[in-house]
């Protein structure tokens, strides 16, 4: 395999990207550190979930929260509930998504090594991004299930990559958790993994039919009527979006252009566009190399966000693999910045009040906030971000296009 070398420019602009995002990272474990010992917790919602399944049928709407996922993720979390105290079970699943992470970003720092050419500089720079950014960070802080998501996401994809369809497997398995990564199988099909969709489709129907077993076809229809429609919050856009609104979707800023149209009537519009631009960037970009073949996934990952109403933040997470890929893969220099700004941008996961506090911090809020307050206000940071992103993926479609 011949591997190339990227332009100076090119590699210094990644690095300067990769540390900034490592360096916010270890602001925001600093600041949950000194100025919020005690953060939300997200755990306690699967913990009880599983608790409550184990003696009666599934309690969507816990004391805690909303369980929002499906009948068969419980099983993950039934050796919590059955083996440990919540505080225990919390000390063990934060070990393990530590561990996970570790391990994520030891295989995705070696993948990127044996197609690209990387200085020790850049294998560390991977690395700790991959371990040591907000969204590892705060996965970790919080509980969150998302860094195993992550990498049943991310690793399935290296797996594909290295012609081992079992990768189709681990991405049924995480659509039997959220659900939405099954749209992703249209990657597959683009890129023709027959083997990958046929591992998915079997993964798929297996886990479905065993949780059908074991907690019933009530569970499931109640799963779709309860919580499957409390992911679709249009109430939080009617009327204009709240300013700090955390939300990742262009209904925020839609409802802010627009807050006397109902928020619903934007989905299929967007639905529609991005389709077009899907369609476009599969019909421009060749699977014929790894470069093509991330834009490709990244492209899909990011389209299937924007059609959702409303996703979240952390999230971001799953991004990884293909994003850190792209970084390194890259070769025109407009794409490339595209990636490096977006990677900074959805790094630094603030909104108006921490700058204004900052700012003020600084004594700088009169220079800050006139442009912060009202940029801050339309988007969140990482909204802008995955912006920044998807018009890559976009360039890089023109760019193969018009060759």
């Amino acid at each position: 395999m011949k591997i190339q070398r990227a332009s100076t420019n090119g590699r210094t602009r990644v690095r300067a990207g990769l540390f900034a995002g490592i360096f916010a990272g270890i602001l925001t474990g600093i600041f949950f550190a000194f100025l919020r010992p005690n953060p939300p917790i997200t755990f306690d919602v699967f913990y009880f979930a599983a608790k409550q399944s184990l003696s009666g049928p599934i309690v969507y709407e816990t004391e805690y929260g909303l369980w929002t996922y499906t009948p068969a993720s419980l099983l993950y979390f039934y050796p919590y509930a059955l083996l440990f105290d919540f505080e225990t079970a919390l000390t063990i699943h934060r070990l393990l998504s530590v561990f996970v992470s570790i391990s994520f970003g030891y295989v995705l720092t070696a993948f990127i090594q044996r197609h690209e050419h990387m200085e020790r500089i850049d294998r560390l720079a991977v690395f700790l991004f991959s371990i040591a950014s907000v969204y590892p960070i705060v996965n970790v802080i919080n509980g969150s299930f998302v860094g195993v998501f992550a990498m049943l996401l991310g690793a399935g994809w290296l797996l594909m990559e290295s012609k081992r369809y079992s990768g189709g497997a681990l991405w049924a398995l995480a659509s039997i958790t959220k659900g939405y990564p099954a749209f992703w199988g249209v990657y597959m099909v683009r890129i023709r993994n027959w083997r990958a969709v046929l591992a998915a489709v079997v993964t798929g129907v297996v886990s479905t039919v065993i949780g059908l077993l074991v907690f019933g076809i009530d569970a499931y229809v109640r799963f779709f009527t309860v919580a499957g429609r409390s992911r679709v919050r249009y109430e939080q856009f009617r009327g204009g979006a709240s300013p700090d609104n955390e939300a990742v979707t262009p209904l925020r800023a839609l409802g802010q252009l627009f807050p006397q149209i109902d928020p619903a009537i934007w989905t299929p519009v967007i639905l529609v566009v991005i389709v077009v631009l899907t369609i476009f960037a599969y019909y421009a970009i060749p699977a014929d190399s790894l470069n093509n073949r991330a834009t490709l996934l990244l492209v899909t990952v990011l389209g299937v966000w924007f059609i959702m109403p409303t996703s979240q933040d952390l999230d971001i997470y799953i991004l990884y693999a293909p994003l850190l890929v792209l970084l390194f893969a890259a070769r025109e220099r407009l794409v490339q910045s595209l990636y490096v700004a977006g990677t900074v941008f959805v790094s630094y996961n603030f909104g108006r009040g921490e700058l204004r506090a900052v700012s003020e911090l600084f004594g700088v809020s009169n220079l800050v906030m006139p442009i912060g307050d009202p940029v801050l206000s339309f988007a969140t940071m990482p909204m802008y971000g995955i912006t920044m992103l998807y018009i890559g993926c976009l360039g890089k479609a023109w760019a193969c296009f018009t060759e």
